[in-house]
């Protein structure tokens, strides 16, 4: 059996010390490398997956969450032949949350992959026709992931994400119509940030601690109330991890949902509409204005139980 690895240089935690360690623990279990790939630019790991899947037995991967979204995106595209793993390596790393992995430290996630790790499947989501790995999100503060400065991250932490979120913290939400199908129902929804997701959670928090990534649905949340009384009370809980929703059940609403339809009646939100990192990501044309979310295909990865 071999496998190839994919890295991110430029991911916050990623080292030459984590990708050594990686390949010595491989090898010593009598896997063979097949070779290793530095991603250089946005979009090559979704390249380099579609070239190495059909001959590597493995494939891992090392950077951030964004690392992950581009792997998944490409065995969307493909047939997948290959285990697909990953290494959190990057800030907030949602997918070592996920897979049950240090989120802080790649050699102690690198040893628990490699002795517990056990084949099989994680749920993607689609919208629109396309896949947005696990999460889809727009609104309020949605885009502060992706417009925090690399070194700052390198140099703050997930304390970027703070600075980074001053500025749009500083401005009014944006109330946004929606006319909402899911599960059978359809009702109006007035929100203010709207998060899709498969995840525990995303940008470094949990929202669904005992989510399960292989049963079928998504996650969808919306935000309908913002004060700022309000975020005085989230933001600690955001700094420690420790956001409980059912603390928030009057300024918001959750369900899971296998499908769900999403039609702006109003017009598109101001905030662009983020494709896990990739904005604009999906096309809406005026005459409809409608999301559609479904579960995408299951993708084969290895990760250790819970």
């Amino acid at each position: 059996m071999n496998f190839s690895i994919i890295y991110n240089p430029i991911a916050t935690r990623f080292s030459q010390t984590a990708l050594d360690h990686l390949v010595f623990r491989l090898a010593k279990k009598g896997f063979t490398l097949y070779t290793i790939a530095e991603s250089e630019y946005s979009g090559h790991v979704i390249e380099l997956i579609k070239e190495l899947d059909p001959v590597s037995d493995y494939i891992f991967t090392l950077g951030g969450d964004g690392t992950f979204n581009e792997a998944v995106r490409a065995f969307h595209d493909i047939e997948q032949h290959c285990i697909y793993s990953h290494v959190s390596t990057g800030t907030t790393n949602d997918m070592a949350n996920n897979f049950h992995l240090d989120r802080k430290d790649p050699i102690k996630a690198i040893d628990k992959l490699i002795d517990k790790g056990v084949e099989t499947q994680i749920d993607s989501i689609v919208v629109n026709g396309e896949s947005v790995c696990y999460v889809s999100s727009f609104g309020y503060v949605a885009p502060i992931p992706y417009l925090v400065n690399t070194k700052l991250k390198k140099k703050l932490g997930h304390a970027a994400y703070v600075v980074s979120a001053l500025p749009i913290l500083s401005r009014r939400p944006e109330k946004i119509r929606m006319e909402v199908t899911a599960n059978g129902e359809t009702k109006e929804i007035t929100a203010s940030l709207v998060l899709v997701t498969t995840s525990k959670g995303t940008g470094g928090i949990t929202l669904y601690p005992n989510v399960d990534m292989n049963d079928g649905k998504f996650e969808a949340f919306f935000l309908e109330k913002l004060t700022p009384a309000l975020v005085a009370r989230i933001f600690p809980q955001y700094l420690t991890d420790s956001i409980d929703l059912r603390e928030y059940s009057f300024c918001s609403s959750y369900f899971s949902a296998s499908e769900m339809t999403i039609r702006f009646p109003d017009g598109l939100p101001k905030y662009p509409l983020d494709n896990d990192g990739n904005k604009a990501g999906f096309t809406l044309t005026p005459e409809n204005n409608v999301l559609h979310y479904t579960i995408g295909k299951k993708i084969r990865v290895l990760r250790p139980e819970a």
